[in-house]
């Protein structure tokens, strides 16, 4: 895909003033938003308006409100509107989810969720735009934690109830670190926390207990599960073929695949759960989801 689109590229690209001028004075079929967290749903709407297809960054946007608008408009319009959640197209990812769904580990019952970063660095008032509430539209609990909500949720396949929050800034304008617990409309329930103070690079760990049987998923230790009376399974099969999110993107837009592999709804749902959270930092009680 590469060697067919860096020819085609031009020394001296076209430059313009704003997005409208952008979509109005160009012939595109598509874009890739990549901008502070904010601007996603302002943007979008202008990009699905002119006719253009969209792979957004996480978040696709910073209130629920405007995720479902964005949505809305995409399936109006009949334009594919993807977002960057990389892991949908990871093997590991959709094998753990392959592994729920098929009911390997029976019914869940709980989740347990760990996010942790060496990033504090990247929230400090000055540090860049994500230090700005008003651009970033909160802290690591909407950045990277975005991803991995979004793997609780599509992994799990369960529908969030109610969330409780609480939230530390450490001298920020935004959130640094979230403890948060989720429970679901099944009874279930999930913990998760997430951290920008660690003192490794990076730590993520998601573990599903089910009825039957129990999964672990970490960026560092991979997939493994293990049902009632046997023994612990790390599957052939989760080092296949990953599929990038801009390949899936465009396979999408060609008719080639039957939709994104991380459609808009996914970020609607995080939208919903991490708005949830916000709310429940402020109230101290838990918020409801939706």
């Amino acid at each position: 895909f590469v060697g067919r689109v860096i020819p085609l590229g031009s020394p001296h690209p076209a430059q313009f003033t704003s997005l409208e001028a952008m979509v109005a004075g160009s012939h595109m079929d598509a874009v890739v938003i990549a901008t502070p967290h904010t601007q996603h749903a302002p943007q979008i709407e202008i990009a699905l308006n002119a006719g253009l297809h969209v792979l957004c960054e996480k978040p696709l946007a910073t209130t629920a409100a405007d995720a479902r608008r964005v949505m809305e408009l995409a399936e109006k319009n009949s334009r594919t509107l993807a977002i960057g959640y990389q892991r949908h197209g990871q093997s590991q990812f959709r094998l753990a989810r392959h592994l729920v769904h098929s009911g390997t580990l029976g019914d869940l019952r709980l989740i347990t969720v760990l996010i942790a970063q060496d990033c504090l660095e990247n929230f400090r008032p000055g540090a860049s735009w994500r230090a700005d509430p008003a651009l970033s539209g909160g802290g690591h609990f909407i950045d990277t934690g975005s991803h991995i909500v979004d793997m609780m949720l599509w992994v799990s396949g369960l529908e969030p109830e109610r969330v409780y929050a609480e939230i530390d800034q450490f001298g920020t304008d935004v959130d640094v670190i979230t403890a948060a617990s989720i429970k679901f409309t099944n009874g279930a329930r999930a913990t998760f926390a997430a951290t920008s103070l660690s003192a490794e690079p990076w730590r993520e760990e998601l573990t599903f207990y089910g009825t039957e049987g129990v999964m672990r998923l970490g960026r560092a230790d991979g997939l493994s599960y293990q049902v009632k009376g046997g023994d612990l399974v790390f599957p052939r099969g989760a080092g296949a073929r990953d599929v990038r999110p801009l390949e899936d993107f465009i396979a999408a837009i060609r008719g080639e695949v039957a939709g994104p592999q991380a459609p808009a709804v996914c970020g609607l749902r995080v939208a919903q759960v991490t708005e949830a959270a916000y709310r429940s930092a402020v109230s101290g009680r838990p918020e409801p989801v939706g």
